[in-house]
């Protein structure tokens, strides 16, 4: 059975807390009752949100809300999944994004100062927008850094 990202994460808590070493243990740290924390790490039964709550909060693995958010929630489907990473990485990929944002300042100036998005300026709308997504991710990876390192923001 391949792992998947509940039961990795399980499997890594471990590590620091022995207790976590199985679905029988597990499940009263996590109260998920063990067949269906079983059937979750198999990928059989979809977590509820609840569930995600209580297991990123046991295991010390914040992504698992992101993950479950992207992945399995309909709602955010649209949303792109986050992935864990150092912090340079990081500092790389919002400067580059806070670069092009700042050289951009006229351009967003001009599309919105009229309160409207003409045809000639749609590209440039999209530009915007991609480069504030960039933006959104690089916040979003960021906040899930601090919380993997306990700066809760």
């Amino acid at each position: 059975m391949e792992e998947n990202i509940y039961r990795k994460a399980r499997k890594k808590a471990a590590q620091k807390q022995p207790l976590l070493n199985n679905c029988e243990n597990a499940q009263d740290l996590v109260y998920i009752e063990r067949t269906k924390l079983l059937g979750i790490e198999s990928g059989d039964k979809i977590p509820s949100p609840e569930d995600v709550v209580s297991m990123a909060t046991v295991y010390h693995a914040p992504e698992l809300c992101n993950y479950y958010c992207t992945r399995q929630c309909p709602i955010g489907q649209d949303k792109p999944t986050l992935i864990y990473e150092d912090l340079s990485e990081i500092a790389v990929r919002l400067m580059a994004a806070l670069h092009f944002l700042n050289s951009t300042n006229d351009t967003i100036y001009r599309i919105l100062e009229d309160g409207r998005i003409d045809e000639h300026e749609r590209e440039d709308f999209k530009a915007v927008i991609a480069t504030l997504k960039k933006l959104s991710y690089c916040a979003d990876s960021l906040e899930l850094w601090a919380k993997k390192n306990n700066l809760e923001c």
